[in-house]
């Protein structure tokens, strides 16, 4: 990455740093742009260049996230031995992201936690032939994933990353496994 795009980022990561904050203090719908930029402290030419909304400044904060958790391993095997490890990464990296995910669901923005969920599909296990009899598991677990996520955190995270990668295990069907 060269110092441009290392400049952009750093100017990106601030706007959405000044969103969460904005959040903080005042409803989704009542940030303006002027305050906004003012608590991410960037000018408005700046912003301007990444971002035409605070819609997309949601979409690019989760997009990241998508790359961070990809950046961090193999794709999931969906076995029953992998998918406990997997989801054990899952439920650590959004502990880490426990206050702004709380913001989001707390904000009345959990339609783009859901709609993040259902855009990340695995898509090698959506072309699985094992699959195409079941369409309806992957929106079942993607849809699923964020209200446990949320009630867990909600709860302030009482059970380890590793307890609630086990209990999730163990509500999926067993259709949802590779190796069944």
């Amino acid at each position: 990455m060269n110092y441009g795009q290392q400049q952009n980022e750093r100017v990106k990561n601030q706007i959405v740093d000044g969103l969460f904050s904005e959040l903080k203090e005042r409803p989704f719908s009542e940030i303006r742009i002027a305050s906004l930029i003012k608590t991410a402290g960037v000018g408005r030419t700046s912003y301007y260049r990444n971002f035409d909304s605070k819609e997309e400044i949601l979409s690019y904060y989760l997009n990241s996230l998508v790359e961070k958790r990809m950046a961090e391993g193999r794709p999931t095997e969906w076995t029953k031995q992998s998918v406990p490890a997997d989801l054990e990464k899952i439920f650590s990296f959004f502990q880490m992201e426990k206050e702004r995910f709380l913001l989001l669901f707390n904000s009345g923005l959990s339609a783009y936690i859901f709609d993040f969920f259902r855009s990340i599909p695995n898509s090698e296990r959506a072309q699985n032939d094992k699959f195409q009899n079941t369409p309806y598991l992957i929106p079942f677990f993607t849809g699923a994933m964020p209200s446990v996520l949320f009630e867990w955190l909600k709860k302030d995270t009482p059970e380890s990353p590793q307890e609630m990668a086990q209990i999730v295990t163990e509500l999926l069907p067993p259709v949802f496994f590779s190796d069944d």
